[in-house]
Order: structure tokens, then C-alpha cells, then sequence
């Protein structure tokens, strides 16, 4: 597995919030941005300004403190140290996996697909690592001793979180691959939620919203015969692999592989129906020609006055797309990147 337990473009141990706190500085001193070894005091700030910015961190972390904590923590990156300490790390901090070769500064948070494996994310070019830090996010339960999260709504909640976390910042820009991309849906709305800002997503050949089995397919609606049916797989999976751990198997070639089918129909049973709420956003769909036509279709459907969505139909069936089409994708998540930049340099109050 070709990556790091720490990326580069991390900050050290302790500064995660040191992104977060940089804001807030910008923020408060009514500067274009603050650098995290820059000095409070010496951007002109003052009693008055400390008390605010003080009750604007307070606000973001859930943390008590004193004015006079700046005398402390004077520079994003020590004040970043200093709510580090009195923050707990998110349970879920564990999934976020850096992406060997990331050099960008901004990072993307990848989310797997329905097998839970974060391994996809190595396959992206050095071109898109050099520009943003990719962090991979694998699916709890994927591991031994690990209970699956049984909602979207959990497991969004948890993996918005972990990546705050990690990063200090909420993230902006979010992608995922298969049922990864209807999870990138739901933590870019609780970033917007959080922020205020439009996230940028991701999502690379997803399921349509709603799809009863995440693939097209006629008549695919959740009824509650197919429920019971993906009820009963979740059953049948977690019975052999629970079996086979039991009994000091839970390691060996089939011990995985139970441990791999029972985390995909926990996941499919999570994800089945589901159909995001829409909110300001872009997004780009990168589909399969398998997948393309309904993907295509559905997503725009979807879509309200509030998202804009691009949509690239490439070659390809769903399980081989990633692999066949590797240069093609990052190009365009590249350009759509570059050109979203762009639009909010020219128009930076675009909600």
C-alpha cells in the first residue's frame, strides 16, 4: 500500500487547527491572510480585537478561554497548538489515510467506494498530487474489530469530522468514487452548513441518487421487498464473518474476504434509497459510458437552481472505468478545479 502514515504538506503534530486559526486572525485583523508563524500583536492587533477573535475561536472549537490566552499564543501556529491540546482527536481521525507523493497545499478528501479500500486514491496523477494534498478516506468496518456506521448520516457526519480533524479546516473540496460520491455529497453539505461556502465535488462514476442497488438498473426503487432482500445479505455476511472471527480465522485469505462482503452490504444497506439534499455547490460527475446515459440524466434531475453540475461521459464500464481512463479523469478534475478558482476570484461573494 503506497502510503505514508504522515503527508508532507500536513502540519506538524498539534497545528492541525493552525489552518482554522489563520482564518480567524484574517478575519478579525481585516487582512487578505495571515501566515501561521505571523504575530498577532505585530498585525496591529489590540484588547478589543483580542476579545473577539478569542470568542471567535471559542465559537469554532467548543472550547473555554481567556482573553489573556494570547500572551501565550500569539501566532496561529502556537494558538493552533494550544486548542489542539485542549481538543480530544475525533474517534474517527483513524480513517483519513495521506496519499503518498501529495505536495499540494489544498487538500481533497477521497472517499472510497462500496468496498471501504482507500488504495483507489494512489492511482491519481502526479499532476493533481503536486497541486492539492489528497487524503484518502477508507470506510469503518474494513478493519478487524470494527463495527460499520449504519446511516448516511453517520458516516457523513463522522468523516466530515474526521477530516476537520486531520486538517484543521473544514474541507472544501471533496470527492468520491462509486457510493463515495453520494458520500462526498452529504459531507459537502455539511461543510457549506458549517462554512457558508460552495464546496467543490467530486464524484467519479457514483450511483444515481435514490438507486435501490447503487447500478442502473429497470424499476430501481427501494421497495420493501429489496429492502428485506439487502436486509438479509447484511445478516448472512456479518453471521460468516462474526463466525470465522470467533473461531481465530478472522485473518486468514477468508476471514477477509467475509470481512470485505459483510462491510459492502452494511454500506449498500446504508446507501440504498438515499438521495442527497440539495445545496449550493459545483460538482463534477465524471461517468462511465456503462453508467453514462442514466448518471447523467438523474444527477441533473437532482440538481437544483442552487448546484451547478458538469458532466464528462468517458469509455468504460463502472468496475474498470478508474483504471482505464486514469489521465483523462485528472485532467478534468484539474480544469474544473482551476476553472472554479477562477470564478470565485472574479466573483468571491458567489453563494
Amino acid at each position: 500500500m503506497n502510503v505514508l502514515q504522515r503527508a508532507r504538506p500536513m502540519p506538524p503534530p498539534g497545528d492541525g487547527p493552525a489552518h482554522a486559526i489563520a482564518g480567524i486572525f484574517a478575519a478579525e485583523l481585516k487582512v487578505p491572510a495571515v501566515g501561521f508563524d505571523d504575530n498577532f500583536f505585530d498585525l496591529g492587533g489590540d484588547s478589543l480585537m483580542a476579545e473577539t477573535l478569542v470568542l471567535a475561536v471559542q465559537k469554532r472549537f467548543g472550547v473555554k478561554l481567556q482573553t489573556s490566552v494570547l500572551l501565550e499564543a500569539q501566532t496561529p501556529r502556537e494558538f493552533g497548538r494550544l486548542i489542539a491540546s485542549l481538543v480530544p482527536e475525533h474517534p474517527a481521525r483513524e480513517l483519513i489515510v495521506p496519499v503518498s507523493g501529495s505536495v499540494g497545499q489544498e487538500p481533497i478528501a477521497m472517499i472510497h467506494g462500496i468496498t471501504g479500500s482507500a488504495l483507489f486514491a494512489n492511482r491519481f496523477s502526479r499532476r493533481l498530487k503536486e497541486k492539492y494534498a489528497i487524503m484518502a478516506v477508507r470506510g469503518m468496518g474494513t478493519e478487524t474489530g470494527e463495527t460499520p456506521y449504519s446511516t448516511m448520516a453517520e458516516i457523513g457526519t463522522n468523516y466530515f469530522e474526521a477530516f476537520t480533524s486531520v486538517t484543521g479546516r473544514h474541507p472544501e473540496v471533496i470527492g468520491g468514487i462509486c457510493v463515495g460520491g453520494l458520500l462526498a455529497i452529504e459531507v459537502g453539505r455539511l461543510s457549506h452548513e458549517a462554512t457558508g461556502k460552495r464546496p467543490a465535488i467530486v464524484l467519479i462514476d457514483p450511483p444515481s441518487p435514490g438507486s435501490a442497488w447503487l447500478k442502473p438498473m429497470p424499476d430501481d426503487r427501494l421497495t420493501e421487498r429489496r429492502r428485506r432482500d439487502i436486509v438479509r445479505k447484511v445478516v448472512y455476511w456479518r453471521l460468516l464473518r462474526d463466525t470465522l472471527t470467533t473461531v481465530g480465522f478472522g485473518q486468514t485469505r477468508l476471514g477477509r474476504h467475509l470481512r470485505k462482503k459483510a462491510y459492502k452490504s452494511a454500506l449498500l444497506q446504508a446507501a440504498a434509497g438515499f438521495v442527497p439534499s440539495s445545496y449550493p455547490c459545483d460538482i463534477l460527475i465524471l461517468a462511465s459510458s456503462e453508467w453514462g446515459a442514466t448518471t447523467v440524466k438523474d444527477y441533473k434531475g437532482w440538481a437544483s437552481d442552487k448546484a451547478s453540475v458538469k458532466t464528462v461521459v468517458m469509455p468504460g464500464t463502472h468496475n474498470k472505468f478508474r483504471k482505464a481512463n486514469m489521465d483523462a479523469i485528472d485532467a478534468e478534475i484539474l480544469t474544473f478545479l482551476s476553472a472554479r478558482s477562477e470564478a470565485a476570484r472574479e466573483n468571491p461573494h458567489r453563494q
